[in-house]
């Protein structure tokens, strides 16, 4: 079994304040906090010394301070700011935001959320570069698991996580594939690849990143924008034979990949049933709705 080294960050863009979509830096730590036992070397990127030190006692904790390293990053902004600023033109466009069904949901429209969930990336390959890591290389997200929204039992990340994986970069998706215009997927706002965990070799990193920033900056010129998923299916897209899609669900390709042991929530196939047909019907009453405002801007231009 390979030897993983797992990256992670968080960068407070205060998300407390998205009404209906919060999330404060508390609930994110407590997150952290669950999948934090697990046993391989971690490094961790934050813009406060305030979560540096608590993430630091929370691993030592654990016992596990000599297996993690903490790099504090104050100005995020200044990372890539032809990238941001990139995000913000886009993000500024109000016909974008109105063209979509779920227009209230910021978490693909605002310009500070869509251009930290580009940064996994970065983070990982600065940490490649930064710390010479070889071999696979992980990227979690900090909230991983959303505090036991998928493995329940915390004691159960106490393990090292290992698996021989292919000279690939894994991706993980969640709705099979297909040729949809990306147009169409951020207009309905679907996930196809999902962004809490991604796996690859330390050397495709490099490569990862170099995609996921063209092709947001692709989207960008046509006036839209959309959060990492939608960037890392537009990578797929662009170069498949350095991809590895397997299709799972939230949070689940740790235990499908090193981690059997984990116990999930049991399975809930009737609520899930129910769920999806409310999906449907919410998702044709946005189809409709759209149309018909549409139909309605097509009159007055006509008048």
């Amino acid at each position: 079994m390979s030897k993983i080294t797992i990256v992670t960050g968080f960068f407070n863009i205060k998300r407390d304040n998205w009404q209906g979509f919060e999330r404060s830096s508390e609930k994110y730590v407590q997150y952290f906090s669950m999948w934090a036992r697990i046993k391989n070397d971690l490094i961790v990127y934050v813009d406060s010394s305030e979560i540096a030190g608590r993430v630091m006692n929370i691993r030592e904790s654990y016992g596990l301070l000599d297996r993690t390293k903490v790099v504090v990053i104050e100005d995020i902004w200044s990372i890539d700011s032809i990238l941001y600023n990139s995000i913000k033109l886009a993000t500024n466009n109000d016909t974008q935001i109105k063209f979509r069904l779920r227009a209230k949901n910021p978490e693909s429209w605002n310009a500070d959320y869509n251009y930290v969930m580009l940064l996994k990336e970065w983070t990982v390959v600065n940490a490649v570069d930064k710390f010479s890591i070889n071999g696979t290389v992980a990227w979690l997200d900090f909230g991983f698991n959303h505090g036991g929204a998928l493995f329940t039992n915390d004691e159960e990340f106490s393990f090292e996580w290992s698996h021989d994986f292919e000279d690939k970069i894994y991706l993980f998706n969640i709705k099979d594939l297909d040729s949809r215009p990306i147009f169409d997927i951020i207009r309905s706002m679907d996930t196809y690849i999902m962004g809490p965990i991604i796996i690859a070799p330390a050397k495709l990193w490099a490569k990862l990143w170099e995609m996921v920033r063209y092709n947001m900056i692709c989207l960008n010129n046509t006036g839209l924008v959309d959060d990492d998923q939608s960037i890392l299916l537009m990578s797929y897209r662009s170069n498949p034979n350095l991809f590895k899609v397997v299709k799972s669900n939230w949070f689940l390709p740790l235990k499908e990949f090193g981690g059997s042991h984990l116990t999930c929530k049991p399975s809930m196939k009737k609520k899930k049933l129910i769920s999806r047909i409310g999906r449907y019907i919410k998702k044709t009453l946005r189809n409709i709705t759209y149309s018909f405002k549409q139909f309605l801007e097509m009159q007055k231009t006509d008048l």
